[in-house]
């Protein structure tokens, strides 16, 4: 069934209307930009857009809809069949309806988050607005196809293949034959470290493989098939990007901190920005801006991230979309570099004037800053949450985001999805960054939760964020990617 739920479409005043219903005054046209999918990240993208006096239409692709976004001149949710190009057809008539006769433009489409990256692509391609060529269209969004699309292009990429049968697995590894044996067994369109393994047997391997296949991921999609790669041993950088017209411009680097914890071998513990300012980060900008070609990204936000080997740097995957993590870097992102990427998006679909005035990398810091991401050891009932006094204490303290508050039980954190947390951190003093970053992960291990102690506890459970209303640094967040 095909729904369109409207809020606050203004049409032309009656004053407006001549006797022969005919339209007199041209209107004065507003810019609008559709936001396909606004969640997690999405939702301050939003934000930012209304801020800006500009008009937000949402579409919901079916079965993704998980926020109402009140100030929307429109909400529209995409309706899927068997008939891609007809579904596809009717959103754009939905669209149009919205421009005619209304104060309305459609300046873009753009995805809020990884479920919206085809969608938003196809829509804006289907209506003569900035977009990327269809041809390479799922290279962008399948890990697979994007890791041989770059290969074809001549563009370092991991030894991989996609399998949906066991015997599939067995003749990769056969010829593969990795030493040390490592291997990296994930979904192909999962997001936020979602069920990723690294495994050190073909036993181990097998357990993945079986674990995945089949299975719903994250992002509410079905794993058909699984991606068997190898491992790339280094540190993992993440870039962020706008691009217009094909000019790739590089709005952040960071680096991730992640470390073995529960069982998995890459826990995030959290992010730091970097500048372009040495070789290893003017290699990761040339091989960031080669992906970006190869996969024939003209327009819009990109979030890569790379493992910097001995041999140079190598694709772990690229989201044709924001910077995830519920936006959260954000503050840190502005007091490094004075600039975001989501300023950047907005600016380079609507202003060439601006995107020009953004520098093409940022080559110097103004303060420094990291986003710690909290790390849960048990699975237990919270009773209290001490931790938050003492880190509103510390000199570098900026906020913080609980995404699980007293009450709520806790998941052992092994990704994105299960960490109970995130805290902010800047300051002018680099180490003073530091060793609050490192304290509040030694409090972690004892102290930041008090927990029920019952063992014996019922811990499957779905999984709600209450509100703390502590201050305006004090925040709950309710969805994730990164």
């Amino acid at each position: 069934m095909e729904t369109t739920n409207s809020v606050d479409i203004r049409l032309p005043q009656t004053d407006d209307i001549d006797s022969t219903g005919i339209n007199t005054p041209e209107l004065e046209k507003i810019q609008a930009i559709v936001v396909v999918d606004p969640w997690s990240t999405g939702n301050k993208l939003c934000e930012l857009i209304l801020q800006r006096g500009l008009e937000l239409i949402v579409v919901w692709e079916e079965g993704n809809v998980r926020s109402n976004v009140m100030k929307a001149r429109a909400v529209i949710e995409h309706c899927r069949s068997d008939d891609s190009d007809l579904d596809e057809e009717k959103t754009i008539g939905k669209l149009q309806q919205l421009q005619h006769g209304t104060d309305i433009q459609i300046s873009c489409i753009i995805p809020g988050s990884e479920t919206g990256v085809l969608l938003a692509e196809k829509l804006a391609y289907r209506f003569g607005l900035p977009s990327n060529s269809p041809k390479l269209g799922l290279a962008r969004r399948n890990k697979y196809f994007m890791g041989e699309a770059i290969r074809a292009a001549g563009v370092r990429a991991v030894q991989q293949t996609i399998a949906s049968e066991w015997n599939e697995v067995e003749k990769f590894l056969a010829s593969f034959k990795p030493d040390p044996f490592k291997i990296v067994v994930k979904p192909n369109l999962g997001a936020g470290s979602d069920d990723v393994f690294m495994c050190d047997s073909v036993e181990k391997v097998k357990s993945a493989f079986f674990k995945i296949n089949g299975s719903i991921n994250s992002l509410g999609i079905k794993n058909d098939g699984v991606l068997i790669q190898e491992f790339l041993q280094g540190k993992e950088y993440v870039i962020d990007t706008m691009s217009r017209n094909g000019h790739h411009k590089i709005i952040a680097m960071w680096e991730y901190d992640k470390r073995p914890a529960n069982g998995r071998f890459n826990v995030y513990f959290g992010t730091k920005p970097h500048a372009v300012n040495g070789e290893v980060q003017h290699s990761l900008k040339d091989y960031v801006m080669s992906v970006l070609d190869a996969l024939e990204v003209h327009n819009g936000p990109g979030h890569a991230e790379v493992i910097m080997t001995k041999t140079g740097p190598c694709l772990v995957e690229i989201g044709c979309r924001c910077h995830g993590g519920n936006a959260s870097w954000y503050n840190v992102a502005r007091e490094f570099a004075g600039h975001d990427q989501l300023n950047a998006v907005v600016d380079g679909f609507t202003s060439e004037e601006n995107f020009r005035k953004i520098p093409d990398f940022v080559s110097h810091n103004m303060k420094y800053g990291k986003t710690v991401d909290l790390v849960a050891y048990e699975a237990k009932e919270i009773l209290e949450v001490p931790g938050i006094e003492y880190v509103k204490s510390l000199k570098s303290f900026n906020r913080i985001n609980l995404f699980k508050n007293v009450g709520d039980v806790l998941d052992i954190t092994v990704d994105c999805n299960s960490t109970p947390g995130e805290i902010i951190l800047i300051h002018e003093d680099k180490q003073q960054v530091e060793r609050d970053f490192e304290a509040i992960h030694e409090l972690l291990k004892s102290g930041f939760f008090i927990l029920k102690n019952d063992e014996d506890m019922n811990t499957s459970f779905e999984g709600s964020c209450s509100s703390v209303d502590e201050d305006d640094n004090v925040s709950q967040a309710s969805s994730y990617e990164e």
